[in-house]
């Protein structure tokens, strides 16, 4: 017997997520800014944990058996690490009713990041062989193309406020963990790796693109807490929990414990 939930598949399952948390953050933003600060910060914290988890049981599926298994755990304490990043914020700002000690919570985000980056490294690994030398120029000319006016538009502002090493630390990070990010996507459009990695690379693009997007609006003082864009970070919770809930087989009701984590299909090549 199909259970309701089972009627959709995935990819309806993240539209309609998608969309609904657009559709909040818009609803909080009309009605006013102390709302829409809370909506998106409460919205992370509940997203980033569902990530948590779902990563934690991967890596009691996986454990240290080889890459995908040191991916996994370096993916878990990179969800942990971002997860305690929203709570600083939530603890602050709601909680506590004062504004976040200051780098607080980017000592998280950022150390979260280089965590990231290696896990990807470790998942991508075992593709190394489809990966040319023309995707990987490819990818860094994008990368670099980022980071370029971004590093410029933070040198000719003149409204740069707090610590210099950590404003320029995030499109470093960012144009960094880009690369591994676009080739998996190319992977995925190739047929090389499965519907969860398209997601996690997808889900950190998405993230890439906020960061620079907030990174404008905030040299323009246009931004604020709770802003519209911040909707691009929840979107790449959700990408990530649904990659990890395809992998776990949440929506399907099965597992793909008989598939190779990587690529999706039944072979030994890629553990």
């Amino acid at each position: 017997m199909q259970l309701f939930y089972q009627r959709f598949n995935i990819q309806e399952y993240l539209l309609f997520t998608l969309l609904g948390i657009t559709a909040l953050v818009l609803l909080a933003n009309f009605i006013g800014p102390d709302s829409a600060e809370k909506t998106t910060d409460w919205l992370s914290v509940i997203l980033s944990f569902t990530v948590m988890v779902f990563s934690t049981s991967m890596v009691s599926k996986y454990g240290l058996k080889g890459n995908h298994g040191k991916a996994w755990i370096l993916f878990m304490l990179f969800s942990a690490y971002w997860f305690c990043a929203e709570t600083v914020d939530v603890l602050y700002e709601l909680a506590l009713g004062s504004e976040p000690w200051e780098y607080a919570d980017d000592f998280f985000y950022i150390t979260g990041y280089q965590l990231f980056f290696a896990s990807l490294i470790f998942y991508l690994r075992p593709f190394a062989k489809q990966i040319s030398k023309k995707l990987l120029i490819g990818v860094s000319i994008v990368s670099v193309s980022l980071l370029v006016p971004s590093l410029f538009m933070i040198a000719e502002s003149d409204s740069m406020n707090g610590n210099l090493l950590v404003l320029v630390s995030y499109p470093i990070l960012d144009s960094i963990i880009l690369i591994p990010a676009l080739i998996g996507v190319v992977l995925f459009l190739k047929g090389g790796v499965n519907f969860m990695v398209s997601l996690v690379c997808l889900g950190i693009i998405t993230q890439i693109i906020g960061d620079n997007s907030v990174l404008f609006l905030s040299l323009q003082n246009l931004y604020y807490p709770g802003h519209l864009v911040e909707v691009l970070f929840l979107w790449t919770y959700a990408m990530f929990a649904f990659g990890l809930s395809n992998q776990i087989g949440l929506f399907s009701g099965k597992s793909n414990d008989d598939l190779c984590p990587a690529c999706g299909k039944t072979c030994t090549g890629h553990v």
